[in-house]
């Protein structure tokens, strides 16, 4: 069996590389698994693979070095249950110490399998980072994002597509300046030469004992997490023409995120467990949905920004105010939970 982890901050692609890889290896033939894993516990991720039939399991309410003992027991769930041969494990994109708290006693409890680690980043993100502009996020977050670097084997540079040649040869040379001794992969996960690159270099790369666990300062790695708000939230848009509707609540939120200067984590939206939606930055265009007839749709959000529980809280609640006071659509809530994450204590630590 195959265990491949995925690391790398909010928005960096790790879901999108894990459902492109699935489709693509399940056609081959190979009987795939995915373990998704967040502090909130209504996964829009989740909720994406179920859907599609993807053999998938989740790890909730904290991130994998937390609840490593449901991290194993769905690895041996999706063993038992679908005889899986590939595991796709993603952390969630506020958690680093990967090597230490997950990869390490990965390969000491379950020797037999072969594990890898990716850690994915988001071109835009490292041209704010790496680059002359600094990125407006704190430095406590900041901390998270070049600890997750620090300690990759692999990093994965995603969403090239979206960068012109130019900046992304600058990048380049950045990367190969400050981690030259990494396996650097330039990734447009959406092209299947580019994928199977990737897909290639993980299996080839499954003797990842000689990773080094982090010296990483725990109390700023809290810090960074808590100055990030999770709202999680499930809703029902009704009307005459609903999606039309829908799209209109999601711009709202989009655009009034932006407005308030909310650093964008990423912002994710699943709508009738088929279509996913996702904002990653500060800068991104406005969504267009396929509207067809409909008069009713289920809406999944998940909301992850710098702010607090309670500014999110109150900039979702105006949002579906406007789109009920502008148009006549009716927004019924079912489940929302909002809240940071607390200090990070995880089962192993091993050097």
């Amino acid at each position: 069996m195959k265990i491949h982890l995925l690391s790398g901050f909010l928005g960096s692609g790790k879901t999108t590389a894990i459902h492109q890889a699935a489709v693509q290896l399940i056609q081959a033939g190979q009987k795939i698994g995915v373990i998704t894993n967040d502090q909130g516990m209504i996964l829009v991720d989740h909720g994406l693979f179920k859907n599609q039939n993807i053999p998938s399991k989740q790890v909730i309410n904290g991130c994998f070095c937390c609840n490593y003992q449901d991290l194993d027991d769905n690895i041996q769930a999706l063993l038992e249950e679908h005889q899986v041969e590939v595991i796709f494990a993603e952390s969630v994109g506020s958690c680093t110490d990967i090597v230490a708290t997950v990869l390490k006693p990965l390969l000491q409890y379950r020797p037999i399998a072969q594990v890898s680690l990716s850690t994915f980043a988001d071109v835009r993100l490292l041209q704010l980072i790496l680059g002359e502009n600094a990125s407006s996020f704190d430095e406590s977050i900041l901390y998270i994002f070049k600890k997750q670097l620090e300690e990759a084997g692999i990093i994965v540079v995603t969403k090239i597509d979206l960068i012109s040649a130019e900046a992304l040869d600058e990048i380049q040379e950045l990367m190969q300046e400050k981690f030259g001794e990494k396996i650097l992969l330039y990734q447009n996960t959406f092209d299947q030469d580019s994928l199977k690159t990737w897909l290639d270099t993980i299996d080839a790369n499954t003797q990842t004992s000689q990773l080094k666990s982090l010296q990483i300062d725990y109390d700023t790695y809290a810090q960074g997490e808590a100055r990030l708000a999770w709202l999680d939230q499930s809703m029902e848009v009704s009307g005459e023409n609903a999606l039309q509707g829908t799209e209109y609540l999601i711009n709202e939120i989009y655009h009034k995120t932006v407005a308030q200067g909310y650093n964008i984590g990423h912002l994710k939206f699943l709508i009738d467990g088929e279509t996913k939606v996702s904002f990653t930055n500060n800068f991104q265009a406005a969504a267009q949905l396929n509207i067809f007839p409909k008069s009713s749709v289920n809406l999944l959000l998940n909301m992850r920004v710098e702010s607090t529980p309670e500014e999110i809280q109150h900039l979702i609640r105006e949002a579906c105010r406007t789109i009920e006071s502008q148009y006549d659509y009716k927004l019924s809530l079912h489940q929302e939970a909002a809240f940071q994450p607390g200090y990070p204590r995880p089962i192993f630590r091993m050097s």
